[in-house]
């Protein structure tokens, strides 16, 4: 029995924030990357350490990348931008729903 290789980084998991839903493992329902909570479930052993850090997998040859699971080349781990299109459309949602709260506002005074 041969055995495999899987290239990645280690990973602490998504950063938890006051918006943060938690994880719902008994109806199967997951909303971020929790290393303790994915130790638990799977009941690994060595829970001490399993539950600190995980291994996300990225592609290693560029040339002939795997179809499924997706996982990100370095490169394009390391180097995620917003492009200047993207940049340009979140500027523009924001100043038009800017200019609909101030008109909606004002309508909403001169009406009352």
């Amino acid at each position: 029995m041969t055995s495999g290789e899987v290239t990645g980084i280690l990973y602490r998991g998504d950063a938890k924030t006051k918006y943060s839903k938690p994880n719902e493992p008994t109806i199967n329902r997951y909303t971020a990357v929790n290393p303790y909570d994915i130790s638990l479930i799977s009941q690994m052993k060595n829970i001490d350490e399993t539950s600190k850090f995980m291994l996300l997998q990225i592609d290693a040859n560029e040339d002939s990348r795997q179809i499924l699971p997706t996982a990100p080349t370095a490169s394009e781990f390391t180097n995620w931008k917003v492009s200047p299109e993207r940049h340009l459309a979140y500027a523009e949602l924001w100043k038009y729903l800017t200019f609909a709260g101030i008109f909606a506002n004002t309508a909403f005074w001169l009406y009352f």
